[in-house]
């Protein structure tokens, strides 16, 4: 007898995902559990989202016995899910107004100078930063420019992802004596 289970668990592992929910799918026919229905949850999830689906799917196999565990996965499921629906949402915002990627800022920072490039998108456009040296750029340049407070305010919205970061730490340094500055 085929145990399509194990088979299912086999070509998730090797990223065939539509093969995996096959036997995902056999084997809830033959036996309907919860566990085997979260499998075929996750291969569903595989087709629109591999990387998460790959790291969440380990997790359930390590943690498959625990009793809680399948709260825990539809939480997470659930979480992932309203998270990708959000990016969506915000990316068709994104096409639905005018953004302006770092670079094509930078050409126009060339042209007509950091304060108006930047009253520009502040004013009219959105400003789509995805590279963290890039960020990094972009916050010196707001800090060079006289934007204490907004540098501030995006430092103190992404510390988390940066608090390491030996040129974010000395962003917030330089904030700091500008801040301290300003008092004497």
């Amino acid at each position: 007898m085929q145990n399509y289970k194990k088979l299912g668990i086999e070509h998730f592992l090797k990223k065939d995902f539509k093969t995996a929910k096959i036997y995902f799918s056999l084997a809830y026919e033959k036996r309907k559990n919860k566990r085997l229905f979260n499998f075929i949850l996750l291969c569903d999830l595989a087709l629109k989202f591999p990387k998460e689906s790959i790291l969440l799917f380990e997790f359930y196999l390590e943690h498959y016995t625990i009793e809680k565990i399948d709260k825990d996965f539809e939480e997470i499921l659930k979480t992932i899910e309203t998270q990708h629906e959000e990016r969506s949402q915000n990316k068709d915002e994104l096409e639905d107004g005018y953004a302006l990627n770092y670079q094509d800022f930078l050409k126009s920072e060339e042209q007509i100078g950091f304060e108006k490039s930047f009253e520009n998108i502040i004013q009219s456009a959105k400003l789509v930063i995805d590279n963290r040296d890039d960020f990094l750029d972009f916050l010196e340049k707001l800090l060079e420019h006289g934007y204490k407070d907004m540098t501030l305010n995006y430092i103190e919205s992404v510390i988390s992802h940066f608090w390491a970061n030996e040129r974010f730490i000395k962003i917030q340094e330089k904030l700091i004596g500008f801040k301290s500055e300003n008092k004497a």
